[in-house]
């Protein structure tokens, strides 16, 4: 059984060290995005980290004229440093966080408690790999020029005829496809062991469909691994901009 570092993960919305702006009081500490939780709240002035019994944190909740709420850190004692360097690590909301931009999973490796890489294997593995396939621009792999799908060039597109854009997606999904399945049929050839679960067997559907934003379409590939399970792959196209997308 093979194994791959696992690009998708939830994200945990955390702030880190984010470099702050302290007030003409010396008191206030503004930050960029609300604070979800004050558990989660570091402080540090000077890379020496401050107690939490020497500040307060405070919400300024939605209101008319205020676009989205608002926390800054009120210092109990004047900070009489000369230009400090203050750096705050906490978590945000959802709605705010900058690193996932609200759809809750990053594309970045994560590690475990343990400070291992988390890793794929068996069916989430080939889900990983068919995304990999698909959302891959053809030729931006200069060791492997032949990997990937022409998809990017649908974006900035407008959608004229949404059937002539569905054969066109549904012809690069079966394209990279292929050439998956021929990978895979190399490694099997050379004796490498490879489970059953990270295997592609059958390819039941491609839909192909738009979504409440004319501007973008959704895009969910079924299939078979050959250990018999059912999975469902879900790529969002839009126009300008990529995607969110959800495996299951």
């Amino acid at each position: 059984m093979s194994y791959d570092l696992k690009i998708q993960n939830l994200c945990d919305h955390k702030i880190n060290w984010e470099k702050a702006l302290l007030g003409s009081d010396y008191k206030t500490i503004s930050l960029k995005y609300p604070i979800s939780a004050s558990a989660s709240v570091s402080l540090r002035i000077n890379n020496v980290v401050i107690n939490t019994d020497d500040y307060t944190i405070y919400y300024l909740e939605n209101n008319e004229s205020v676009v989205e709420p608002k926390t800054y850190i009120r210092m109990k004692k004047k900070i009489k440093l000369y230009d400090p360097f203050i750096e705050v690590q906490y978590v945000t909301y959802i709605p705010y966080c900058p690193k996932c931009l609200s759809v809750k999973t990053i594309d970045d490796i994560a590690y475990s408690n343990y400070g291992d890489f988390i890793t794929a294997e068996n069916e989430l593995q080939l889900v990983q790999n068919v995304e990999k396939y698909i959302v891959t621009k053809i030729e931006s792999n200069k060791f492997h020029s032949w990997f990937g799908t022409n998809l990017h060039s649908l974006l900035g597109t407008k959608i004229k005829d949404i059937d002539d854009l569905r054969a066109s997606v549904r012809d690069q999904v079966n394209q990279a496809i292929e050439k998956l399945k021929k990978i895979q049929n190399q490694l099997i050839s050379s004796n490498v062991k490879v489970s059953n679960g990270e295997l592609f067997d059958e390819l039941i559907s491609i839909e192909v469909e738009q979504t409440d934003d004319p501007t973008i379409v959704s895009v969910i590939v079924v299939f078979t691994a050959k250990n018999g399970q059912t999975l469902e792959y879900e790529q969002y196209l839009q126009l300008s901009v990529s995607r969110e997308r959800l495996a299951r």
